[in-house]
């Protein structure tokens, strides 16, 4: 990739607008977008989100070839939350969703929330998935702590259509402010590192313009997220380890070191799934993968193991 940045501002916002559909599957509807051409890549997305922040997820491996097929997991948009409730039923949905798609076997990228659901995608139907991808993903307990819990004020600002014109209106004219809010919740840095790490996203068009992204993914039409959100933390808190040990395909984890939700997640899956790889981001956050200072050499390497896997 010759050092070129991977993801754009205009990718990014293709990846707001892009259509979805709708496939019955045996055990309910699922929302999807199928954007690309390739190898197929299953996109799990995180929390909030839906299809749409699946297809930002997996923009980079686009770009490198594979075809992305970005489901809205169940309480999220179009996929009711009756689909599947436990991570279990939703690797269990995301199985039947493949059948529904005439997919007998592909690539999967989770991220965060959208970890258990692709972990046990690849646990219990172990020859449904080519090779796995999960970055900043959830595969232990978590218990959001009081400081990251959403007040009832930022839940009204980041959540509601007079917050998201707001966010947008400050993301334009006072990006740092924002940028600085966002990362207070997904980084573990002092405030001098905060700091510089809030001014280089600033500084750079792509990386600004996916926190822009990421926020219209969580916010847009939230009043139809939200089940799916109430849902993840639910799973979240119910889990105590996720069963990972009958996974056999190829597995990459990656996972930023300072990032809010614990590099122990990563640790723990790695140690479980024999023959897995690692791959920690030094300071990285939670959207590290896209917005690190060495955001460029993760996603490089994560093009290039997946293409290696798959024989592509």
């Amino acid at each position: 990739m010759g050092g070129q940045k991977i993801l754009t501002a205009e990718e990014c916002q293709k990846c707001l607008t892009y259509p979805s559909k709708t496939i019955e599957t045996s055990l309910g509807p699922i929302e999807y977008a199928d954007r690309g051409e390739g190898p197929v890549l299953l996109s799990a997305h995180g929390q909030p989100g839906g299809f749409d922040q699946g297809l930002g997820i997996g923009e980079v491996f686009r770009k490198a070839g594979f075809r992305i097929v970005a489901v809205s997991r169940p309480g999220y948009l179009g996929t009711p939350l009756e689909v599947g409730k436990t991570a279990e039923a939703q690797g269990d949905a995301l199985s039947a969703f493949m059948d529904a798609m005439n997919l007998s076997k592909v690539a999967v990228v989770g991220c965060s929330a959208g970890g258990p659901p692709s972990y046990q995608l690849a646990e219990r139907h172990p020859d449904r998935v080519a090779a796995l991808i999960e970055i900043d993903s959830i595969s232990m307990k978590f218990v959001i702590n009081d400081n990251l819990e959403l007040s009832k004020l930022q839940e009204a600002l980041y959540f509601s259509k007079p917050g998201l014109w707001l966010i947008d209106y400050f993301i334009h004219h006072f990006p740092a402010a924002v940028v600085k809010n966002f990362m207070q919740t997904s980084i573990s840095l002092d405030k001098h590192e905060l700091g510089k790490r809030v001014k280089e996203i600033v500084g750079d068009e792509d990386k600004l313009a996916f926190v822009d992204f990421l926020f219209k993914t969580m916010s847009q039409d939230y009043d139809r997220r939200k089940a799916g959100v109430d849902n993840d933390f639910a799973i979240a808190e119910e889990i105590d380890k996720l069963p990972l040990s009958n996974i056999k395909c190829p597995t990459l984890i990656i996972h930023g070191d300072a990032d809010t939700l614990p590099i122990s997640h990563a640790e723990y899956a790695y140690e479980a799934i024999p023959g897995s790889d690692l791959f920690p981001i030094k300071g990285g956050s939670h959207i590290g993968f896209w917005v690190a200072p060495t955001a460029l050499e993760a996603q490089e390497f994560a093009v290039k193991w997946l293409k290696e896997k798959m024989g592509v």
